[in-house]
């Protein structure tokens, strides 16, 4: 199983239940899709935001970064509604720590009126959440000592009949 794979196995049920969750005055699966919004549209968001987080790291922070060509679509609603979820890996420079990171990312989108940041960190390692529009959310964490992880998971979407879910997109 690649690293990919796991983090969408490890991290989707939280989000299915945070992200995708209907409120009480959604009465429809429907509400919870954007709605027109192909997957390769929804690839196009998630990578857009991915490389938005990054950018608003100071350049003093990183060292390289690599984005995920493909990723995988999830289910968020019973109705074909689905996420494709991607990766980037942003190694950094030597004095900069993943707990940094996560702080730098908190602080970023305290006051963005679109992502609203949540602090994840656990036992495990310093994590942000940022949750978005159409139940879609973000994840930076620890990737490792000097690299994290920041993996997308789309707006939801209606996936056409004809189109698989099991494939990479």
């Amino acid at each position: 199983m690649n690293r990919m794979t796991a983090a969408v196995i490890a991290v989707a049920p939280g989000l299915l239940l945070v992200g995708c969750a209907p409120s009480a005055d959604e009465d429809s699966a429907a509400q919870t899709t954007q709605p027109g919004l192909t997957v390769a549209e929804a690839k196009r968001v998630a990578q857009g935001v991915e490389d938005a987080i990054v950018a608003r790291l100071p350049e003093t922070m990183v060292s390289s970064v690599k984005q995920d060509a493909t990723g995988v679509l999830i289910r968020c609603n019973a109705n074909r509604g689905y996420q494709w979820t991607g990766q980037t890996v942003v190694t950094l420079t030597e004095s900069t720590s993943p707990e940094i990171v996560v702080d730098e990312v908190l602080t970023a989108y305290e006051d963005d009126d679109e992502f609203r940041p949540r602090d994840i960190t656990d036992s495990v390692g310093p994590g942000v959440q940022l949750l978005g529009p159409y139940s879609s959310g973000y994840i930076v964490d620890r990737r490792a000592e000097n690299a994290v992880n920041v993996a997308s998971f789309s707006p939801c979407f209606v996936l056409p009949e004809d189109s698989s879910p099991s494939i990479e997109y």
